[in-house]
C-alpha cells in the first residue's frame, strides 16, 4: 500500500488511484498515466511507471502555485553555468543531479524546513509563495556560496 501525505485541500489520506482519462478526459495522450484523486477533487500524478505519488494531492490553485515555483526553481539546476561546462569529473547528468540536490537543500534552509519536506509537490500555497519569493532573487552562484559555507561549518 502506498503512503499518502494528507491532501492539501481537505486532509484526506485515502485518495483513489485513477487514470489520466478521469483527470484529463480531453487528453488521450494522458489516459495511461496514473493519478491519485481525492474525494474533494484534488489530485496529483504518480512517478512514471509507478503508483508512487509525486507529492500531496492538491486543488487547482495549489497546483498552479507549484508550477510557478518550478518556473524559478528548475532553471537554477537545469542550466549548467558556463564555468562548469566541459570541466571537472562529472558528466552533465551527474552535475545537474548534484545541482538539484544543492538547490533544494538551500531552499529548505532558507524556508526553515527539513530537506526531506522540501519538495514542490508537497508545498501548500503559502509555502509556494515563500519559495517563489526566495528563488526569484536567487542565482546558482548564491546556492554554491551557501554550500561552501555549509562545508566550512561542517569541517569546523
Amino acid at each position: 500500500m502506498t503512503d499518502h501525505r494528507p491532501c492539501i485541500e481537505c486532509g484526506c489520506v485515502t485518495p483513489d488511484l485513477v487514470t489520466g482519462e478521469r483527470i484529463y478526459p480531453h487528453r488521450k495522450d494522458l489516459y495511461e498515466l496514473k493519478f491519485w484523486l481525492c474525494p474533494c477533487g484534488a489530485y496529483c500524478g504518480c512517478h512514471p511507471g509507478t503508483e508512487e505519488p509525486l507529492g500531496a494531492t492538491a486543488g487547482k490553485e495549489t497546483r498552479n502555485a507549484r508550477s510557478y515555483v518550478h518556473r524559478v526553481l528548475d532553471p537554477l539546476w537545469k542550466t549548467i553555468p558556463p564555468q562548469y561546462s566541459g570541466k571537472g569529473k562529472l558528466e552533465p547528468h551527474q552535475l545537474k543531479s548534484m545541482m538539484r540536490r544543492r538547490v533544494y537543500r538551500y531552499l529548505a534552509a532558507e524556508m526553515g524546513i527539513s530537506p526531506d519536506d522540501c519538495h514542490t509537490g508537497m508545498f501548500t500555497i503559502e509555502q509556494c509563495r515563500q519559495a517563489y519569493a526566495i528563488l526569484r532573487k536567487t542565482t546558482y552562484t548564491d546556492v554554491r556560496r551557501w554550500v561552501k559555507e555549509q562545508q566550512k561549518r561542517e569541517k569546523a
